[in-house]
Formats: structure tokens, sequence, C-alpha cells
């Protein structure tokens, strides 16, 4: 008789289980159902407000995306209705919570009784983001009128020089153009000034969001911040150290030549070479003549036409996205470039100046990564897990990008004769390993810096500083403790916990072109022009997903391995040719 009781008594405790695990799924289910509608909207709105304060750059339309925030927020506190804006393209980052739905929300993820795929993802992406600030609405509004005000510092930071004011545009162009050692050095100055006053709003900002991830049991906002990317500190601090071991012995090789250059060009030891000699940005270490060769391609050649092309040609046409932009340049806009997600495949919106240039491609093909992914999101796929993770759709534009960079590629897009073919090879070849080099410790020196800022706010931010630039890019920055170096750097006024997902883009656009590679272009002896089948696989495999799998398995499918950092590495390994520059 006994026999018989146990396995009754387990029917019925496995069915009770059941009838209870369905319930929480049914409970779920109906919530999201009842308000993804809404998140939906409000995402739309957010998103056409963002462009509007984009596009013009004025004060009143910045305003006016923090308000319809503010607003949602109020009308979630009253009403119960909950939602949250595009968590991963929004710049805010901002959610609206309500306690009653929050509380909902966390008894079912950790009741242990949602183990439905779909619903266990929607779950976590909604958890995460109605985790925002539990807080009073008048704290509420003082947090984002300071992320705001921090992340429009260095839009309208205005330098003089001899007289004269200059806005971020035209002092990035004076910068990289100049020779003059002395404007350099004041366009630094006039930088680490800003940086000084925004300091301790930047540090105050990092406190807060410590203070509110305390809240729920995360050591710091970083840790917070990386679970809603299926990411750990622990994990991506190895990913930067294989990354940095790595390439080390490749950088300060090529270094030596970039120092090298920099001294005889401004005319001093390379003893002497200063923070303010280096450039940031792609093909700062190119002579000018390079980069006029390369812009001379482009003369008669549109790109953002040819982008168009390009992208239809391989079956992943985005003329109607581009139709839908503002991509023409003026001297007076922004130099953003940007894709704007408004409601995926039905209105994506592309913002750039593009010129008739090597730069113009570069950032047009960047760009078409990003829309033709968007493009392709399965309707299939549940709302709120349409938007990819950041390692997965900069990763895509990463792959593109680089193709403008190839000489290959160029070559059969321009149809180049072999007049010039070792020249634009050898920039070519700069541009794939210098400043892909350059590119990639720089990201290392900021992820390694955020997530020691978020680990420690209270530590000498200056020689963490100091410490990280020197031991990643070789340079010395002022270690003096207040120079306000550090935040005189864009990217301090969000500190977004996102910047290592650049570098891990980096390591992925490797894999994925290899991937590629091996199994589709081969075939066509490497020719990407009207090559159907490279949007079909990116379709099949990465797309149409959208954010339906973690970023690793994703990788792993698409790529048929791990995420395996020796692709990028080996890019770099091939010995540079920058003394011949």
């Amino acid at each position: 008789m006994r026999k018989i009781l146990i396995p009754i008594g387990l029917f019925f405790a496995v069915s009770a289980c059941l009838n209870e695990k369905q319930q929480a799924e049914k409970i779920l289910q109906h919530y999201i159902d009842q308000k993804v509608d809404m998140i939906r909207n409000y995402s739309m709105e957010s998103a056409v407000a963002l462009w509007n304060a984009t596009v013009s750059g004025n004060e009143e339309d910045y305003r006016k995306l923090m308000d319809i925030d503010l607003e949602f927020n109020k009308t979630n506190q009253k009403d119960s209705n909950f939602f949250n804006p595009d968590r991963f393209s929004s710049i805010t980052q901002n959610v609206f919570t309500n306690e009653e739905d929050f509380q909902l929300l966390r008894k079912l993820k950790y009741s242990g009784l949602i183990t439905d795929t779909l619903l266990v993802r929607q779950l976590n992406v909604l958890y995460q983001a109605f985790m925002g600030p539990q807080i009073e609405p008048e704290k509420y509004q003082k947090l984002i009128s300071n992320e705001m005000k921090l992340w429009q510092v260095f839009s309208v930071l205005k330098i003089e020089i001899d007289g004269k004011e200059y806005g971020i545009n035209k002092i990035d162009s004076i910068q990289k153009h100049t020779n003059d050692e002395s404007v350099r050095k004041r366009i630094f100055e006039a930088y680490q000034q800003q940086g000084k006053i925004v300091a301790p709003d930047i540090i105050r900002m990092v406190k807060d969001r410590n203070d509110f991830a305390a809240n729920f049991g995360y050591p710091d906002y970083y840790t917070l911040s990386l679970e809603s990317k299926d990411q750990t500190p622990q994990k991506i601090k190895r990913m930067i150290d294989e990354i940095e071991m790595n390439t080390r012995s490749q950088f300060f090789e090529a270094k030596r030549g970039i120092d090298k250059l920099l001294a005889d060009r401004f005319k001093i030891p390379v003893s002497e070479l200063k923070p303010w000699h280096y450039d940031s940005e792609r093909t700062g270490y190119l002579p000018e003549k390079f980069i006029a060769k390369m812009d001379s391609l482009f003369v008669d050649i549109d790109p953002i036409q040819k982008t168009a092309e390009f992208f239809e040609g391989i079956g992943l046409p985005i003329q109607d996205v581009i139709d839908n932009s503002d991509l023409e340049y003026r001297p007076e806009k922004s130099s953003l470039t940007a894709m704007i997600n408004v409601d995926f495949k039905n209105d994506i919106r592309l913002i750039s100046g593009i010129q008739n240039s090597h730069n113009g491609i570069y950032r047009m093909m960047h760009l078409g990564g990003h829309a033709s992914h968007y493009n392709s999101i399965s309707d299939d796929i549940p709302y709120l897990l349409k938007t990819p993770i950041p390692v997965i759709y900069e990763g895509i534009a990463r792959y593109f990008e680089n193709l403008a960079s190839d000489y290959s590629w160029l070559k059969n897009e321009l149809n180049l004769n072999e007049d010039n073919q070792k020249e634009i090879v050898v920039v070519c070849r700069h541009l794939q390993q210098v400043d892909q080099l350059f590119r990639c410790r720089k990201l290392l020196a900021l992820s390694d810096f955020e997530q020691e800022i978020y680990r420690n706010p209270y530590q000498n931010l200056d020689s963490l500083w100091y410490k990280l630039n020197l031991k990643y890019l070789g340079i010395s920055y002022p270690a003096e403790k207040n120079s306000g170096v550090w935040a005189a750097n864009k990217f301090a006024t969000s500190l977004s916990c996102s910047t290592h997902n650049f570098l891990l883009a980096d390591v992925f656009a490797a894999q994925l072109q290899h991937a590629i590679e091996s199994r589709v272009t081969k075939q066509t002896n490497g020719v990407y022009t009207n090559n159907k089948a490279v949007g079909q696989y990116l379709k099949d495999n990465i797309y149409r997903y959208g954010n339906l799998l973690p970023w690793e398995k994703l990788i792993e499918k698409a790529t048929g391995e791990p995420l395996n950092s020796m692709y990028f590495v080996n890019q770099l390994k091939q010995k540079t040719e920058t003394h011949k520059l």
C-alpha cells in the first residue's frame, strides 16, 4: 500500500506545482498584454522627442524630452499605469515605476514559477526596466535634471581661440588639422576646465545611482546595469584583461611609430609628447595627404547613395530608412552620428552630417548596419524582446563600417583602377590595424575606469585616470587631485555602464567577418557586391532574433563558437606599415 501512496502523493504535489506555475505564468502574460501597448506608445513618443532634440539641439526640445519622462512618471504614480522607455536606446535610460506593479514583478521573478523561456526573458527586461528610481517624485525629477544637464555639457561647450568662440564641431576640426602645439594645449585646457566644473556633478550622479542599486541588494549600479544585459562584472573584467594582454605588444609597437610621427609633426622630442598631442578619433594618426587620397575616391560618389545601393545589393534594403532621416551636412549641425529607433521597421531614423569623403562612407556603413538590423527583426518576436543587446547591434555596425576600410571591398564597390593601389592598400591597413589598436586600447581604459568609479567613487579619480591611461595607452595625464582631466571626457558625463560593449562589439565584428568569409563570401571569391547570400545569412542567424536569445548564445549560433577574442587579435597581428607613412 505504501508503494502506491508515495507516487500518488508525488502526483498531487506535482499537480499543485503545475497549477501554481500555470497560474503565475498566466498572471505575467496578462500583465504584459495589458502594458505592452502603453510601453510601445511611450517608447515611440520618447524616441520622437529625442529625435527632435537631437536634430534641433535646442534647450526647449531637451526640456520637452525630460518633461515627457517626468509626466509619465507622475501618471504612473497616480494611476498604476506602469511603463518604461526603450531602455537600451534611450539617452536618459529612465524608467517609471508603480510600487504595486514592481512588487508583482519582483514576486514573480523570485518565485521560481516562471519557466517558459519567452516569459522569463520578458520578465527580466521588465524587472530591470521597472527597477528604475523607486524614489519620491522630487528626488526623481532632480536625478533626471542632473543627468540631462550632464548629457548636454559638451554639446553646448564653446572654446575661445584668438578672440573667437568656436563650438565643438569646429574645435574638433581645428584640433585635428592644426600643427600648432599651443592651440592644441589651449583646447585641452579648456576641456580640462570644463571637467573641473562638472566632476562633482558626475561623482554625485554615480553615488546616487549606487545608493539606488544598494536598495535592491546590489553592490553598485554597474553590477545592476550589467544584469539587464546578461553580463556580470567578473566576466567583463576577464574579457578586458584577455584583450589587454593579447593586444599589448602590438599596440606599443605601433605607438612607437606614431610617437615618432607626432614628434616630427610638432617638432619636439618624443619624450616631450603630452596628452594634447594625441587624437582620439579615427584617422587621427594619418598624414593629411593620405586622408586626402582616401577622400579623393569619393569626389564624385555620394556615400549615402552608395550605401543604399550596397545594402540593396546584399538583400537588406534601407532606402526607406534613409528617406526618413536627416543625413545632410550642415556646418552648424551636431557631429552626432546615430540611429533613433521610433518603432523598428515602421519608423527608423538616422542622423549625421555626411560629406563626399571616406569618413562619409565609414559613417554611412555603420548606420546602414544598424538600419538593416532593426529593419529585419521578426514580427514574431515579442515587443519587449525586439531591441537587440548592445554587443550585437554595435558589432553588426562595426562589421559593416570595417568594410569601408577594406581595400578589396573598396576596389569592388568603387571600381578602383590599379594606379594608386599600393598607397590605398597601405592606408587601409593602417586604418584596420593602427587606428583600430588605438581605439581598442582607449576603450579598455574607459571600460576599466567606468567599472572602477562605480566600485569606489570616493577614490582619487585623477590618479586612477593617470594609471589606466599609462597602462593601456602609454599616455601620461596629470595625476594631481582635482585636475578634472578624467571628467573632461564626453563619456564621463553619462557613465552608462556600457563602454565595454563597444569593445566586445569589435571582437564580435571580427569573429562575424571570419564566419561570413568562410561560409558565404568564400563562394564568390570574397566579393560582397550584389551578394544576397550575405544578407540572408545575417537575417537567418542574427537579425530576426532581436533580443530573443542571450547575446552569447546568439553569437555562438551565428558564428559556430562562443565569443573568441583571437579573431580580433589576429586582425591586428600583421606588422603595421606606419613607418612608411
